[in-house]
């Protein structure tokens, strides 16, 4: 099995220069931990996450907390300035247990998947979770049939 044939391929993506105000939107929005950060042709540049952005958006809560104003989003940061520049990407068709085994290895959470460099989809653990149940799920199926 091949990491595109479970990979997610609709993935929200981060542009450098946006907002942390945005991006917190957006991934709360869309239920979301963490979205590659990519530049206008695709390329991974970094990643965001929740604990990225909330150690970001500390600041302005510090402040409304002392009762100082509010910065506002202008003021507050641009994905650039908190997101991890270093980034592991997999290519689409690498053997799904060999990275498996890296992410457990590594303790990485989730992959970008790239094809000649370009951002094609997102791979988390949760997408393994759910292909493995899935294939669980359809083996006892099958079996059922058998009996």
């Amino acid at each position: 099995m091949k990491v595109r044939e479970i990979m997610t391929r609709d993935v929200t993506t981060a542009a450098p220069g946006m907002t942390l105000e945005a991006a917190a939107d957006m991934l709360a929005r869309r239920r979301l931990r963490a979205m590659p950060v990519i530049d206008d042709e695709g390329h991974v540049l970094g990643m965001l996450t929740d604990r990225l952005l909330i150690s970001g958006l500390l600041p302005e809560l510090e402040r409304a907390e002392a009762g100082a104003p509010a910065a506002g989003s202008a003021h507050v940061g641009e994905v650039r300035d908190i997101m991890e520049r270093t980034v592991m990407c997999v290519k689409e068709d690498e053997p799904l247990a060999n990275v498996v085994r890296l992410m457990l290895d590594r303790e990485i959470e989730r992959l970008p998947v790239v094809r000649e460099g370009q951002l094609v989809g997102f791979l988390t653990r949760g997408d393994i979770i759910r292909r493995l149940l899935l294939r669980d799920a359809a083996d006892e199926a099958e079996e059922a049939k058998g009996e």
